[in-house]
């Protein structure tokens, strides 16, 4: 499993907007591959797809909440793994070595959603994961 379009977002609470913007603030990407579409695409994707899992991973002392198919979790702390240590060519950065690794930085981000791989995960917060629950 290897990254490269990863989308950054914050936990937000946008009342007023409907489904999975009502909870994440999406970070703009500046690249076209994350525009036409690819998002709802990949959630249309996540939606249909009926083998899907929560699970944790801790990584640095930080709590990584991960939505993911169940075919792919064996992948999963190899996946993170790489991506706390930059070793995917991601096509704009993450910011999750920046999160993890404790490197000062102005940006914060709480949540990411790797659209190749339909995938999303998150810093570990049981309040957004309630809401996350009821929307997808």
């Amino acid at each position: 499993m290897n990254g490269y379009l990863i989308q950054r977002a914050n936990f937000a609470d946008n009342d007023g907007r409907k489904g999975i913007d009502s909870i994440l603030s999406l970070d703009y990407m500046g690249s076209s591959e994350f525009e036409w579409g690819v998002l709802p695409e990949s959630l249309n994707r996540i939606r249909t797809c009926l083998t899907y899992t929560f699970c944790d991973f801790t990584i640095n002392d930080k709590t990584v909440t991960i939505f993911c198919k169940v075919e792919d979790r064996p992948e999963i702390s190899s996946y993170l793994k790489s991506l706390a240590a930059n070793e995917f060519n991601l096509k704009e950065f993450s910011a999750f070595d920046i999160w993890i690794n404790d490197k000062k930085n102005l940006l914060h981000f709480d949540f990411w959603w790797d659209i190749g791989n339909d995938l999303m995960f998150w810093r570990k917060d049981i309040n957004f994961e309630k809401k996350f629950k009821k929307l997808i």
